[in-house]
C-alpha cells in the first residue's frame, strides 16, 4: 500500500471537512428588536413574533401591560412578523392588528403599539445605533393618553409634543439631565444620565396620578449593540459555539486519522 498516498488522500479530506464546517463569511448578519405595548387604554396582550410567512412563533410575550417594553431581541437579517392577542388568547386566535417587519443587518427597532384603542396601530420605529461623538441621543415618545399635548424639557432642549408622536432623536450633552414632560399644571420629571455615545429614549405615559416617564437605554458607547440584546430562542442566530464543536469534531477525525496511519505502517503496535 502507498502510505504517503493514503496521508496525502487523508489530510485533504480533513481539509474539505474543516473548510465546508467553517462559515467562509461571518455569522448571519444580525438586526435588533424590542417590542412594546404602548396604547393607554388597550388592556394587557400576548405579542408573537414570527418569521414573515411563518406559523410558528420564535418569540411569545403573554400578557404584556400598558407601558411593557421587552429587551431587544436578536434577529437575522430578513421579514417578520408580529402579532398581538388579547392577553390569554389562543394562539389560533384572529390577532387584534398584526404588521410587518423587515429587519436589517445592525439595525434596530421598536415595534409598538400605538394609540388608543379604537385605532391602535404597530408603528415600526427606527431605533439609532448611531453613537453622537462626545454627545448623547435623546428621543421622546409621547404615550399620555390623559394629557396629549406635552411640552419637554431636557438640557436646553424643548419641544412640543402630541400624543402619539414618535420623533428623531435629538442631541444634547452628555450628563446627568433632568428631563421633564408638562402639560398645564402636571408634569413628571426623571434623572436620567445620559452618557457620552449613548443613544437614548424615554416614554411619556398615563400614570397612577399624572403622568410619568419610562427612561430606556438604546445603545451605549463604546458598541453599537443595543442595550440587553438578547437570543430569541435561536434569534436566527447560528450558536456561538457552532464553530467551536465542527473543530473538535475536525481534531478528533485528525487524531484518529493518524492512529489509523499508525497502524497501518506499523501494525505490531510498535512505533519506532
Amino acid at each position: 500500500m502507498n502510505l504517503p498516498r493514503v496521508a496525502r488522500l487523508f489530510a485533504g479530506a480533513l481539509l474539505i471537512i474543516v473548510c465546508t464546517a467553517t462559515p467562509a463569511h461571518a455569522a448571519p448578519q444580525v438586526g435588533h428588536v424590542r417590542l412594546a405595548h404602548l396604547s393607554p387604554d388597550t388592556p394587557a396582550v400576548d405579542v408573537y413574533l414570527y418569521p414573515f410567512g411563518g406559523d410558528r412563533a420564535k418569540l411569545v410575550l403573554n400578557a404584556v401591560p400598558y407601558g411593557g417594553v421587552s429587551p431587544y431581541q436578536n434577529l437575522t437579517a430578513g421579514q417578520y412578523t408580529v402579532a398581538m392577542r388579547p392577553a390569554g388568547a389562543a394562539a389560533s386566535t384572529q390577532p387584534v392588528l398584526s404588521a410587518n417587519v423587515r429587519v436589517e443587518g445592525g439595525h434596530a427597532y421598536t415595534v409598538a403599539g400605538m394609540g388608543p384603542y379604537e385605532s391602535i396601530r404597530l408603528q415600526v420605529l427606527n431605533d439609532s445605533l448611531e453613537l453622537p461623538d462626545g454627545k448623547a441621543g435623546l428621543r421622546v415618545i409621547a404615550a399620555s393618553l390623559k394629557e396629549r399635548n406635552v411640552t419637554i424639557t431636557a438640557g436646553g432642549m424643548e419641544e412640543d409634543l402630541r400624543f402619539a408622536d414618535t420623533p428623531e432623536y435629538t442631541e444634547i450633552d452628555a450628563a446627568m439631565q433632568k428631563i421633564t414632560a408638562q402639560a398645564g399644571d402636571e408634569s413628571a420629571s426623571a434623572d436620567v444620565r445620559l452618557t457620552a455615545g449613548s443613544t437614548n429614549t424615554v416614554v411619556v405615559l398615563d400614570g397612577d396620578r399624572g403622568l410619568r416617564l419610562l427612561p430606556l437605554t438604546d445603545a451605549a458607547a463604546p458598541g453599537v449593540t443595543p442595550r440587553g440584546a438578547v437570543d430569541t430562542g435561536m434569534g436566527g442566530l447560528a450558536p456561538k459555539g457552532t464553530s467551536v464543536w465542527w473543530f473538535a469534531l475536525a481534531g478528533a477525525l485528525v487524531l484518529a486519522g493518524t492512529a489509523f496511519l499508525v497502524r497501518l505502517r506499523h501494525p505490531s503496535g510498535r512505533t519506532t
